[in-house]
This record gives C-alpha cells, sequence and structure tokens, in this order.
C-alpha cells in the first residue's frame, strides 16, 4: 500500500475513533527524541524477511506449531508464544509489560515500536530503557520514523512481512469476530486493511 492510499483509510479511521492527527504526530516525535541513536533503519528488517517464509502470530493464537523461517507476532500475542518460541521481530504498540519487551530485545528479537496518541506514556516507559528499535508512526514518516501502514499490530506486522518481500505469508491466530466493543472495531479496520493488501 503506497502512503497516499494509507491516507485514506487513517482519515476514516481518525473520524471513526475520533483520534487526533495532532497526538498522533506529537507522539512519533517524542519517540524520536527519546530514541535518537537507538533508532533502526528499516533495511534492518529487509534483511531479515526478504526471501523467507513467514509466520504472522495475532492474538487469537492458541495452539501453534510453524514452519515457516520467520515468525513475527504482534502485539499481545507474544505472551502466548513465549515460553516455547522467541521471534525474530515483534511488531507492537508497547501494551506488554516493560520486561517482556527488554527480553525480546537481549534474546535477538527486532522490535518495531509503535507512536500513537494514546500511548504516550508507553512510549517514554519503554524507549529508555531498550537499546535500538524500529519506530513507526500511522502519520506523517520523518528521520528514521517509518510509516509501513497498517492499523492494528497485527495487519502491521503482516504489511510489514509484504513490504520487505517475504516469500510466503501465513497468518495465525487472526479471528476478527472475537472481540468486543472497541476491539472489535479495531479488528474490522484491520480486516479491510488485509483484505486491501490481499493478505486474507
Amino acid at each position: 500500500m503506497r502512503l497516499e492510499e494509507w491516507y485514506k483509510f487513517y482519515d476514516q479511521i481518525l473520524k471513526d475513533f475520533g483520534f487526533s492527527r495532532e497526538e498522533d504526530e506529537r507522539a512519533a516525535k517524542i519517540m524520536h527524541k527519546l530514541g535518537k541513536s537507538k533508532l533502526l533503519d528499516q533495511s534492518v528488517l529487509e534483511n531479515k524477511i526478504k526471501g523467507k517464509s513467514v509466520a504472522i502470530v495475532g492474538g487469537a493464537i492458541e495452539n501453534f506449531e510453524f514452519n515457516e523461517d520467520l515468525v513475527i507476532s504482534s502485539g499481545k500475542a507474544v505472551v502466548k508464544i513465549i515460553d516455547k518460541v522467541t521471534p525474530q521481530i515483534h511488531v507492537t504498540d508497547m501494551e506488554e509489560e516493560d520486561g517482556l519487551l527488554i527480553n525480546l530485545e537481549k534474546n535477538g528479537c527486532i522490535l518495531v515500536l509503535h507512536a500513537h496518541g494514546d500511548n504516550i506514556n508507553r512510549i517514554k516507559s519503554v524507549v529508555p530503557k531498550l537499546k535500538n528499535f524500529v519506530g513507526t508512526t500511522q502519520s506523517k514518516p520523518f528521520n528514521k520514523i517509518y510509516n509501513f501502514t497498517g492499523f492494528t499490530d497485527g495487519d502491521r506486522a503482516a504489511i510489514i512481512a509484504k513490504k520487505f518481500k517475504a516469500s510466503r505469508i501465513k497468518l495465525y491466530g487472526f479471528d476478527f469476530e472475537k472481540a468486543e466493543g472497541i476491539k472489535r472495531k479495531k479488528l474490522k479496520w484491520a480486516k479491510k486493511i488485509l483484505e486491501f493488501e490481499g493478505l486474507i
């Protein structure tokens, strides 16, 4: 998805949820300021993903066995697999505990951290404790704060795999009906985005 296409989704999402573009952009600037030299170039993702078969792990994951070359986990889904599998890449807006993210990094996982208006406190807590990470925004990208597009951690993870030329992408634990309230609403948008991308 090109940025111009994403911004059409983004404008609708802002209206649907009452989110603030200004707060999203403020969060990205805070991430950039705190991250400074910790911000990784996107090439680390391409080097890891290109030509590989990739498992994308979503929040409804239960029983699992991955046969793919690479595992990319999203958000809280990592809690369900971490005892058996350390993902090579983890895509998140940092709802997990700080210690979990720190341990993932220590174990060689590339963290892709997302800044938005509602998680500024998490950015301030997590970023100073890490050595490096890839930073993302859902608004205007700048200076190693990337916009790979995508709304939830899950669809963003799948889009990253596609963008960086995975040979094959398989989704695990993606259930767009298994939620209530605002989470269900977010999953409806995730489904629309993944359909647009041809990933489901």
